[in-house]
């Protein structure tokens, strides 16, 4: 994407913005920026000064204001969705006695959030769009976040106009707090301004009646998706209470584009159409961009989801439910990310590639666009601070480099300067070679496994500094495994192997040549040349959130986390495979899970392991005893987690 010259005033400002905190400090900095803002705050006398808040719909409802309300005049308004008081201070130092108007959106995602940002705005008329469970905690329930958002209505003057949605009757509610006028608008019969005939049928944009008392006024927007009428309404209702007539406020509104990464329609030249919904993604919202692509008319649907905010403590279950509404809706359902595996026992049988799961966005984007075709619909629907789904659409045109999971940037990647920058992991896609092999004849020893033969794979690093470190657990056990069954270890480039047979089933013991997190793509390639199935795989391996010494089974699942686990997942596109997990966590302390992993256990901790080791080696043993995988029931055909596939020891 091209650069544009605000791109470029942008990038000096922060650089420069950067460069002044480092040698003053934020306090200096911060602190003189807002004591300027208060001050010019005071002298401006002609501006109306407008308030947004909301959950959800605040930034799309602020820019709407700001469109409509250019029939009025000049104005300024707070940038994209920084909306803490630092950021609202920048704006209203740059506006000018002259201009006719100020907005901005006001954050209460805690307590007492909003309290210094009206006190510094002073708004004379406040939008509320609605009251959702974005930020909601135990201690910070919904109707907690209404009374902190109703602040904004409650500090209006008596000459102010609150607009309020009739429609949520937290935000409803405000209206017994304020002495100022009072504008309602929704769906309800009871609003002062609302919306008939709502229509949003992809490719045609949200469209639909404005009624006020006999007035009627048809409205044809840029958007995409009827879960915008609160904003489209509300912001309506602000260039009303600020004089503009319906006419006027319809036709601000029907020039407004789609904001960035909000329901944005982005069109390539091959045809392929992508929704960006990936600024955020609270749960609650997944529901209207279904219903969006599920009216859509287009040759192929297809639904990207990354990241889901909100979710609960069930969050594995939260993206099941999500994988079974999307594959009712789109031919195609890719899921990227950290919890993406948790989906694979949501697989319809015998769809194919219907559902698919990454644990990267550069495996995923090798994929999408890989299958993309002209006609093609596809949502992308996650949070930018940890998806950056956008790469998905710059890597069409090769323009981003940089394939990191963990920048933690709330800047789209067109804006970032280090797009281009090579970083990241590389493709782990199930079909990469390993060590430069090919498969085209199998390699000394890696005949193909017997029919039923048992395939335990012992997770772990090669390089001999990982010896006796929690990652490692798993390579240990295949040792001790190999040790009691009286097998010998050979090896080739890509592996180590063990092959006999136990009470005359045959096994294969493999401990992959490969660092942990690129598991998956060696050993599918080894599937192809020993030709076993994942159903007659046993994973082997460490988990962090199970007490040190403790042994799990179990038959299928997610991956927990694990990333080599995830790489395995991914790479045969199922969770049906059985595994055994050794307990490696530390209760009651707070620890670097990265270095921990990888640093050498103590005598007192490996002693636990040591035992834990023999509990392992009996479940491994009881799978090998009670295996017969033609026969046995493929847990992917169940949505239930089963933890054991015989009583448990």
């Amino acid at each position: 994407m091209r650069v544009t010259l605000s791109t470029s005033i942008r990038r000096f400002r922060r650089a420069l913005a950067w460069r002044l905190h480092r040698l003053l400090g934020d306090r200096i900095i911060y602190g003189t920026l807002l004591a300027s803002a208060r001050l010019w705050r005071r002298m401006l006398k002609k501006p109306v000064f407008i308030g947004v808040t909301g959950s959800a719909g605040k930034t799309m409802a602020k820019e709407l204001v700001l469109g409509i309300l250019t029939h009025k005049g000049k104005g300024v308004g707070n940038f994209s969705s920084y909306n803490n008081i630092e950021e609202i201070a920048k704006p209203m130092l740059r506006l000018r006695p002259t201009h006719g108007f100020f907005v901005t959106e006001l954050t209460g995602d805690k307590p007492y959030a909003m309290d210094k940002s009206l006190a510094l705005v002073q708004p004379s008329i406040g939008i509320v769009t609605v009251v959702r469970d974005d930020h909601s905690s135990k201690d910070y329930p919904r109707e907690a976040i209404a009374k902190e958002k109703g602040k904004l209505i409650a500090s209006l003057p008596a000459t102010g106009t609150a607009v309020l949605n009739a429609d949520d009757e937290l935000v409803l509610a405000m209206a017994a707090k304020s002495t100022a006028k009072v504008i309602t608008y929704g769906l309800s019969p009871k609003a002062e301004l609302r919306a008939e005939n709502i229509s949003s049928v992809w490719p045609d944009r949200l469209q639909m009646t404005l009624v006020r008392g006999s007035e009627r006024v048809e409205l044809r927007t840029q958007l995409c998706g009827t879960h915008w009428v609160p904003s489209v309404l509300g912001a309506i209702g602000g260039g009303l209470a600020a004089g503009m007539t319906l006419v006027e406020c319809a036709t601000g509104v029907a020039r407004v584009p789609p904001f960035d990464g909000r329901m944005q329609a982005v069109t390539t030249p091959d045809g392929v159409t992508f929704i960006r919904d990936d600024y955020k993604a609270p749960l609650w919202t997944v529901d209207a961009c279904f219903e969006f692509m599920k009216s859509a008319r287009a040759k192929r649907k297809i639904i990207v989801i990354g990241e889901l905010q909100d979710i609960g403590s069930q969050k594995g279950a939260q993206f099941a439910k999500t994988a079974i509404l999307a594959q009712k809706i789109a031919d195609i359902t890719i899921f990227v990310g950290p919890w993406a595996s948790s989906v694979l026992k949501t697989r319809r049988p015998g769809v194919g590639d219907a559902l698919r799961t990454f644990s990267h966005v550069r495996d995923a984007t090798e994929f999408i666009n890989s299958i993309s075709r002209e006609g093609d619909l596809i949502l992308l629907k996650g949070a930018n601070k940890q998806d950056h789904l956008l790469r998905i659409i710059l890597a069409r045109n090769g323009d981003v480099a940089c394939w990191r999971d963990d920048c933690n940037r709330y800047s789209f990647c067109n804006e970032c300067p280090d797009r281009n920058k090579p970083s990241g992991l590389p493709i782990l896609t199930a079909s990469a070679t390993v060590s430069g092999a090919t498969a085209q004849a199998p390699p000394s020893g890696l005949s193909p496994v017997e029919g039923d033969g048992q395939v335990i794979v012992g997770l772990g690093n090669p390089e001999p500094h990982y010896t006796g470190t929690p990652h490692n657990v798993g390579y240990e056990a295949a040792d001790r495994l190999a040790a009691s069954w009286g097998l010998k270890w050979d090896k080739n480039p890509e592996v180590w192997f063990a092959r006999g047979s136990v009470n005359g089933q045959a096994v294969c013991l493999l401990k992959m040549r490969l660092a942990m997190n690129l598991t998956g793509p060696g050993l599918k390639q080894l599937s192809e040349t020993m030709r076993f199935s994942p159903e007659q795989c046993i994973l082997v391996f460490d988990d962090l959130d199970m007490p040190l010494g403790s042994v799990r089974s179990r038959m299928n699942g997610g991956a927990g986390g694990h990333r080599g686990v995830a790489s395995i997942l991914e790479a045969f596109q199922t969770d049906a495979i059985r595994r055994v997990k050794i307990g490696v966590g530390q209760t009651g302390i707070k620890i670097d899970r990265a270095a921990y992993v990888v640093k050498a256990f103590d005598a007192l901790s490996q002693a636990a392991i040591n035992q834990s080791l023999l509990t392992a080696i009996a479940h491994v043993g009881r799978f090998v005893e009670h295996s017969n995988v033609s026969k046995r029931k493929s847990p992917s055909a169940s949505t239930k987690k089963q933890k054991h596939a015989f009583p448990p020891l």
